[in-house]
């Protein structure tokens, strides 16, 4: 995006800015009282305002979110759209909230992270589109007509190429973004990157890097008997981990606390209680009592406990609607601690008083290795809140014997290096997304868009993969073609539901089965499904059929397991107890397996020209946990799994028995445990709107009036 000339132009001297703003950005600093620009900041935004991109690495909680927002209302002024890339969903949503102030300006701002086959011209209307970079992908392979105008590109946290699960999506975004859309500015932005000059290069942008942090940051190693300094000088002894954290609490601190395990973080978060419970306020304490919602999910006997005395846990077995509320009560100072595991430091935007760091060695599936120094610097860089504190503090714990190799790695020691996760794997769902889009159609423009990502300057092996993966789409009838390819009626399904090539090879030979647990089995066998740990006394109710079309692993078998439970209506809480899982295991591997046998449906009408009524059902159930029966009775608002049920047991088996409920039926629906009057009225409104739209639609042929 060229350099532009703003009407009303001001120059903000005040704020050390010698360029012209749009004086909506002058508004957004005096909201939040910004009233000095720190120097990296102004060299950023001149950057933007030259009309180069910009690759911004700055430590954490340095404002490199007012440096994004100067680009965004720059490209709105302009008439352009802007497009902000985040890494999670948890992201997208505490962005979205974050960005709620441009609405006064005028300024449209939209949210996309979901289903990726879902209608997506609607979000043609936003100014500003908040996404992940899956959902980014997908749109740029289903309808890259969303983006037209787009001017202006954030990309958050761009260090997040080097995980490894979505590190190559991020990747390839970046890739077709600077491919397919022409003159498009982009801001990347981290707070950990070590080989600077080698992404900006990469990425063709200005590098604007600084150490600077608002809230000065001291780092120290915690010893089980002294506290040492960056030198390896001891400045403190030390009676316990828990006097540590009880001193970080002092006037007002709150305090992070980083383990490696889910298990660990709760049995933490317990001690923690008895450390904090004896200091919090008496206005804390009733605050938190009104802020608590009553034990009615799996996980809450363990965590309401903890949170009534100040101290909360957060992991990825907890479910969302808890782990955004230990966020919130966080971040309005009602919980002084949290103690999380590693894993989820990167999408907890917490910052503390105090950073504790009680692991850093932790299991990866096979063996225990040291945390990279990447991801110990992001949890420290937590410490400091630039509203409350002065001085974040860091501390590190390590044994005697371990003491040399965290100095060596984590004091003194260099960030990792930035480097691509694409592998042949990866690759291959990529080449058939470019072909099914059309962006590509033969084998010379595929070795051109991949010579714009990271793996072709890091020397990777593009074209013995690319080959490979040709040959893979041809021989499994997704592509066609010689010089020139096309996908397949089938590929471009695979490719818009936005599953992996083999998951859809998977689910073709899967949508000939019948029997419902080989489906389960199906779905679960796919590489887009997770699977859970099995010991070694774990038996599964689900056995293995002979000549199923595909290869199942007692990990397949234990999560088909559990989803044969949850369609046969099975307690959440049962289902937890008895596969040893964690509450957000099941509500994960449902959402997977809803959004798999989607796929499956779907995939079997393109391959029969007509959907299969039995994995269309299968979907249904699934989605919402009942067995077959009840499929009709869900598709009544407000009616899930456990209401439902408890219609067909009392008489009402039907929508039709629903809508056509006497005054007499209304008061029997009321007395049903759960319902009472309100919801008793308001379920048969919804069953005869219900009923009304399905005798309409077969009046006018399935066509819904139009």
């Amino acid at each position: 995006m060229p350099p532009l000339v703003f009407e009303e132009v001001e120059t903000m001297t005040h704020h050390n800015i010698t360029f012209p703003v749009p004086p909506e950005f002058l508004a957004y600093l005096g909201k939040e009282g910004i009233a000095m620009l720190y120097p990296h900041q102004v060299d950023g935004m001149k950057v933007l305002s030259e009309g180069r991109s910009l690759l911004l690495a700055t430590p954490t909680s340095s404002g490199k979110t007012v440096v994004a927002y100067y680009g965004i209302l720059r490209a709105w002024k302009a008439g352009l759209r802007s497009l902000y890339v985040v890494p999670l969903r948890a992201l997208a949503e505490e962005k979205y909230d974050d960005m709620r102030f441009f609405a006064d300006m005028g300024i449209k701002v939209g949210i996309s992270t979901g289903d990726y086959d879902r209608p997506s011209d609607y979000l043609k209307n936003y100014d500003i589109l908040i996404s992940t970079s899956e959902k980014v992908d997908s749109l740029l392979r289903n309808n890259p007509s969303v983006f037209g105008r787009l001017g202006f590109v954030v990309f958050d946290e761009i260090h997040n190429i080097m995980d490894e699960s979505r590190g190559s999506t991020l990747e390839i975004v970046i890739s077709k973004i600077r491919y397919l859309i022409n003159g498009v500015q982009f801001a990347a932005m981290s707070a950990t990157v070590d080989n600077v000059a080698r992404v900006a290069g990469w990425l063709r942008a200005t590098a604007v890097s600084s150490d600077f942090r608002p809230v000065t940051l001291k780092k120290y190693v915690l010893t089980p008997r002294h506290i040492m300094d960056e030198k390896g000088d001891t400045v403190a002894s030390v009676r316990s981990f828990e006097n540590v954290v009880a001193d970080s609490l002092a006037n007002s601190g709150q305090t992070l606390i980083f383990v490696r395990s889910r298990k660990a973080a709760e049995d933490t978060a317990s001690k923690m209680a008895s450390v904090v419970d004896p200091v919090l306020a008496e206005e804390d304490r009733k605050a938190l009592d009104e802020s608590l919602p009553d034990a009615n999910a799996p996980g809450s006997e363990k965590l309401l406990p903890a949170l009534r005395s100040g101290v909360g846990f957060h992991h990825a077995g907890m479910l969302p609607d808890q782990r955004r509320m230990v966020e919130r009560l966080f971040r309005e100072r009602k919980l002084k601690v949290i103690v999380a595991t590693t894993t989820l430091a990167a999408g907890m935007n917490l910052p503390a008083r105090s950073v504790l760091i009680k692991d850093v060695y932790r299991y990866n599936g096979f063996s225990s290795g040291l945390i990279p120094n990447l991801e110990i610097q992001q949890m420290l860089g937590r410490a400091g809140r630039a509203k409350y504190d002065s001085m974040g503090y860091g501390y590190i714990c390590s044994s005697d014997v371990h003491l040399q190799d965290v100095y060596k790695t984590y004091v003194h020691g260099r960030l990792e290096s930035v480097k691509s996760m694409i592998d042949e794997k990866k690759l291959r769902m990529h080449v058939l997304g470019l072909i099914s889009s059309g962006a590509v159609t033969d084998r010379t423009a595929l070795d051109e868009f991949f010579s714009t990502t990271l793996a072709r300057h890091e020397g990777a092996r593009l074209e013995e993969w690319i080959d490979n993966s040709l040959v893979f789409l041809q021989d499994n009838d997704m592509i066609v073609g010689g010089r020139s390819f096309t996908a397949t009626p089938f590929g471009r399904k695979v490719s818009e539901l936005y599953v992996d090539p083999v998951t859809g090879v998977i689910l073709r030979n899967a949508s000939r089965l019948t029997d419902v647990h080989s489906l389960l089995l199906g779905i679960c066998a796919t590489p887009d499904m997770q699977g859970l740990y099995v010991s070694s006394d774990n038996s599964f109710p689900i056995k293995l059929p002979d000549d199923l079309p595909f290869a199942v692993t007692p990990e397949n078998m234990k999560v088909a397991s559990i989803l044969a439970d949850w369609i046969d209506e099975k307690p959440e809480s049962d289902i937890v107890n008895k596969y040893n899982i964690w509450p957000a295991d099941l509500r994960s591997r449902v959402e997977l397996a809803e959004w798999l046998s989607h796929s499956l449906y779907e995939i079997s009408r393109v391959l029969t020209h007509r959907g299969d009524i039995r994995l269309d059902t299968l979907h249904k159930r699934i989605s919402d946990g009942i067995r077959e029966d009840l499929v009709e009775l869900v598709t009544v608002p407000n009616v899930g799994r456990v209401r439902a049920r408890r219609l067909e047991l009392n008489g009402f088996s039907s929508v039709e028995d629903i809508a056509h409920a006497s005054a007499d039926g209304i008061k029997r629906i009321a007395k049903i445990q759960g319902f009472g009057d309100k919801v008793a009225e308001g379920i048969v409104r919804d069953a005869m709107k219900v009923l009304g739209r399905r005798q309409s639609s077969a009046h006018t042929g399935g066509r819904g009036g139009q």
